[in-house]
C-alpha cells in the first residue's frame, strides 16, 4: 500500500504567527506557493493561503495585521506511514486539501491536492503499464501453449 511518505513534499515553506501579512505574502510569491505552514516549534499549528491573506485585508494596512489574524487552524495532521487511500477519504469527507506531515512530533512534509492528483495519474500510469506487460506474458504463454501442445502445433512438427 502506497505512504503519505511516497507522495509528500518535504521542502515544506513555512512561516511564523507573528510575521506580517506582507512578510507571508512575500514568501508566497518568492517561493511560487499558494499557502504556507504557520509553525511553532517546528510544529504545525495553522495553515495560512492567499485566500486567507486577501480577505484579512479589507480597508487595513497590510503591514499591521499578524498571520495569526488570518491563519485557518482547520487542518489534519497526518503521519507518514498513513495510507493514500484514508489520505483521499479525508480530502473528500473534511474538505480540507492540505495534510502536514508529522513525524516524532516534527513537520516532515505536506500533502496537497495537487500531490494527490500527481500519484493518482502516475499510480493509474503505472497500473495501464502493468496491465499491458500481464496481457503480452498471457499472449506469449497462451502462444506457447497453442505451439507446442495444440493439434495444430504438434502437426507442425511432424
Amino acid at each position: 500500500m502506497v505512504k503519505a511518505r511516497t507522495i509528500m513534499t518535504e521542502n515544506v515553506i513555512t512561516t511564523k504567527e507573528d510575521a506580517t501579512i506582507t512578510v507571508a505574502a512575500k514568501l508566497m510569491v518568492n517561493k511560487h506557493v499558494k499557502n504556507l505552514l504557520v509553525t511553532r516549534n517546528n510544529r504545525p499549528i495553522a495553515i495560512v493561503t492567499e485566500n486567507d491573506l486577501i480577505r484579512g485585508t479589507p480597508n487595513k494596512n497590510p503591514t499591521k495585521i499578524r498571520v495569526k489574524d488570518v491563519m485557518n487552524k482547520k487542518f489534519l495532521i497526518i503521519k507518514p506511514d498513513t495510507d493514500y487511500s484514508h489520505i483521499v477519504r479525508k480530502l473528500k469527507e473534511e474538505k480540507i486539501k492540505k495534510f502536514p506531515v508529522v513525524e516524532n512530533d516534527k513537520l516532515a512534509g505536506i500533502i496537497t491536492e495537487t500531490d494527490i492528483v500527481d500519484a493518482t495519474r502516475d499510480f493509474t500510469k503505472f497500473h495501464q503499464i502493468t496491465q499491458e506487460i500481464i496481457l503480452a506474458l498471457f499472449g506469449l504463454v497462451t502462444a506457447f501453449f497453442l505451439f507446442f501442445f495444440s493439434p495444430l502445433g504438434q502437426a507442425v512438427f511432424r
